[in-house]
């Protein structure tokens, strides 16, 4: 019998706005159709239609339902947020191919004008789909994710 095999996965960007408005637009849970890349052209697993916050905005926890137009529905559940050094904790609660999957997503200054928002992720991937593969897809995420990011505060 095939077993899970671990996979563990961080990125960051360079993003042109100062660390508290990339901070707001991060904490804003539902608020991804600003944003999305995966709302204006489709992503690495649908477009994102609709993102439905279930909680109170400022609430910890809180989950975020993304609704993709093929039907399928991805929530994302924050668990921790300390607004002092900018760092999250969210779990997936979907698998895409993944299993138990937990992140992280912290913001650094570097300085008034710009940042760097961090993506750090841990999960197994199930027998049957392939680490590379697996990893493969939530790195086109969250290349996705900065490229949104970027775009959002440059217009």
């Amino acid at each position: 019998m095939k077993q899970a095999q671990r996979a563990e996965l961080h990125k960051s960007a360079k993003i042109p706005a100062s660390a508290h408005e990339v901070w707001r637009l991060l904490t804003d849970w539902a608020g991804m159709l600003r944003w999305s890349i995966s709302a204006k052209r489709g992503g690495a697993v649908g477009k994102l239609i609709k993102c439905e916050l279930i909680g109170k905005p400022d609430q910890v926890p809180r989950t975020r339902r993304m609704i993709l137009d093929s039907g399928a529905s991805i929530e994302e559940e924050l668990i921790y947020q300390n607004d002092e050094t900018r760092r999250i904790y969210y779990r997936k609660t979907d698998s895409l191919g993944s299993i138990g999957y937990l992140a992280t997503s912290y913001v650094d200054e570097i300085d008034g004008l710009s940042c760097r928002l961090h993506i750090a992720s841990w999960f197994d991937v199930e027998p049957d789909e392939g680490a590379a593969v697996c990893v493969a897809r939530f790195e086109g995420i969250y290349d996705g994710i900065f490229e949104g990011f970027r775009l959002h505060f440059s217009t």
